[in-house]
Order: structure tokens, then C-alpha cells, then sequence
């Protein structure tokens, strides 16, 4: 019988299988080609415009040749339209969020609780969704005089307007939340003498806080959206009420104004991160 002469008989040699990449390896590497995509997009649409932006900021492009360093700011942080637009901004979102965070809460509850009238409401509560802005903001030209708009009482309707538009969906992502905890943690605490609203407090808010962290987040995005009612209402130049931080930004955009376009917009960037990076901490120790 023929033998090798290394590996001893032919019955003996056995096919050795070729080499696998661990369960772990393989995991990380399709992660990785999956998510590749994804961060070429956001590296090439985001943060590198991010990046000119800051350069922008500094006289580093849009015409200039050399380091402004902080003047731009300085110059900035001294203008009184800025500052007008800043304060209204704030303001905004000072009273709106937490507003807004209030009735969605309220409405989930009153829906989640099953009272009269919640299967008409669950039907045309993301109703203001669809409606387009125009046709919304001609019904409220026609149903509030034009002086009203042109007053300081623009604020409360632009202020309304934001409520009603979004107040639907921050209310759905509630119901998410509520229709996620567990039924019989209520029957256990009114075993123990608890009744609804302690049961509010220290079990339906508490375990809520993952969506009250998502719909915050969504509610500062969403307020930056108001403009487009604040401009159909009041225009370029509207009352001073209701003149927001875009409302600056696209003025010194029609300008030509980049370097001031520029610091105005890392000036209301830096805000907005990290507000959501306090509510994403907030949500994480939290849970």
C-alpha cells in the first residue's frame, strides 16, 4: 500500500478546513461595511460643511485672506438684531418645549386612559401634519386682524402655531412610551395604597423618560421650523416680537454677509448640541 512519506497512510491524511474569521470578527466587519456609507454621508454633508463654516467664522474664505480671529464675534455678540433674534429664539423655546412636552403628555394620557371622545382624537391628531403651511398660516391671516400680527401678540399666535402643529406627534410618541409599561406594576401599586397620582409620579413618569428625552430633542429641532410660519406671517422684516435667529440668518445670507452668516450660525449650533446632549445625559441616568 502506497504511504506518504510525511504524513503516514493515505487513509490516515485528513483535509484540514481553511481558516474562518471568528463569529466576532465577522460581526465587527459587517457592522463596519454597513455603517460605511453612513458615515461617508455624514462626513461629507455635514461635518466638513461644518468645518468651512467655523473657517468662515474666523475670515478664513468667502472673500477674506486673512485670521480674523474672535472680532467677528465680538462684532456679532454687539449687534442688536442679534441679539433681538436670540432673546425671541430663546423665549421660544423657553415656553414652547416644555408647553409642548405638557399636552402631548396630557393627550397620551387622556388616549392612553381610554375617556370619550379619545377614538375622534387618535384620528385627526396628526392631522396638523399633513395640512400644508401656507393654506394654515391664510386661515389665520383671515381669521386674526393684520394689526394683531403686526403687535406684539404675534408672538402668542406664531407660539400657538407651533403647538398645534406638533403637539400630535409628541403625543404618539407618548402612547409609545405608555402603552410599553407594564400593567401590572399599576395593579401593585394600588395594592400597596397608591392611588393615580402617585402612581403618575413615581411609576408612569418615571418610566417615561426615554420619551420625554426623544421628544424634547425633537421639539428643539422642530421650534427652528417655526420660521416658516413666522415668515409667511410677518415676512423678511416682521415685528420685532416674533424676529428669530433665522430670520437674521437668512437676512445676512441675501447680504453676501459670510463671515457674519458664518459666527451666527456656530453661535446657534453650539446651543442647540448641547441642550441635546444635557437631555441625552439627562434620559441615560435617568434609565
Amino acid at each position: 500500500m502506497q504511504q506518504s512519506k510525511k504524513n503516514g497512510p493515505i487513509w490516515t491524511n485528513k483535509i484540514r478546513p481553511a481558516k474562518r474569521l471568528s463569529l466576532l470578527k465577522r460581526r465587527v466587519l459587517t457592522g463596519g461595511l454597513l455603517i460605511l456609507p453612513i458615515l461617508l454621508g455624514t462626513l461629507i454633508f455635514f461635518v466638513l460643511p461644518f468645518a468651512m463654516v467655523i473657517g468662515y467664522s474666523f475670515g478664513l474664505g468667502g472673500g477674506r485672506t486673512r485670521f480674523a480671529g474672535f472680532s467677528i464675534y465680538e462684532k456679532l455678540l454687539q449687534s442688536g438684531s442679534f441679539l433681538l433674534a436670540a432673546g425671541n429664539t430663546i423665549k421660544f423655546l423657553a415656553l414652547g418645549v416644555p408647553l409642548l412636552l405638557a399636552m402631548g403628555l396630557a393627550l397620551a394620557l387622556l388616549l392612553h386612559g381610554g375617556f370619550p371622545g379619545t377614538r375622534l382624537c387618535g384620528r385627526t391628531i396628526l392631522l396638523p401634519l399633513v395640512l400644508p403651511i401656507a393654506s394654515i398660516v391664510m386661515v389665520v391671516e383671515w381669521l386674526i386682524p393684520a394689526p394683531v400680527l403686526e403687535s406684539s401678540s404675534a408672538f402668542p399666535v406664531l407660539l400657538a402655531l407651533y403647538l398645534w402643529k406638533n403637539c400630535g406627534y409628541i403625543t404618539v410618541l407618548f402612547l409609545a412610551g405608555l402603552s410599553l409599561i407594564p400593567s401590572e406594576l399599576y395593579a401593585a401599586a394600588a395594592m400597596e395604597g397608591a392611588d393615580r397620582p402617585r402612581q403618575l409620579w413615581y411609576i408612569t413618569l418615571p418610566l417615561l423618560a426615554p420619551s420625554f428625552a426623544f421628544s424634547a430633542v425633537l421639539g428643539v429641532i422642530n421650534s427652528f421650523k417655526s420660521y416658516r410660519e413666522a415668515f409667511l406671517l410677518g415676512g423678511k422684516y416682521p415685528h420685532e416680537s416674533i424676529y428669530l435667529l433665522q430670520h437674521f440668518l437668512n437676512n445676512n445670507f441675501e447680504n453676501l454677509n459670510y463671515a457674519r452668516l458664518a459666527a451666527a450660525s456656530v453661535l446657534t449650533a453650539l446651543p442647540i448640541v448641547l441642550v441635546t446632549v444635557c437631555i441625552l445625559l439627562f434620559q441615560r441616568r435617568r434609565t
